[in-house]
């Protein structure tokens, strides 16, 4: 059985990963994965922040 992902919020973990998504919500950031062809932003930035999630937790996707 997988155990639930319980967030702490004072962990360094977390605080890191809040800076992550702070940046890719930028809107440099959004600018830049259009400049590269992505074409429905609001999805691959979903996808960027569930990678995260998983490699920083140790959470299978």
């Amino acid at each position: 059985m997988k155990h639930r992902l319980n967030l702490d919020i004072k962990g360094p973990n977390y605080i890191l990963l809040k800076k992550i998504f702070k940046i890719i919500d930028s809107r440099k950031s959004l600018e830049i994965l259009a400049s590269y062809g992505f074409k429905n932003l609001n999805k691959e930035i979903f996808v960027f922040k569930t990678i995260f999630i998983s490699m920083f937790f140790g959470v299978d996707v």
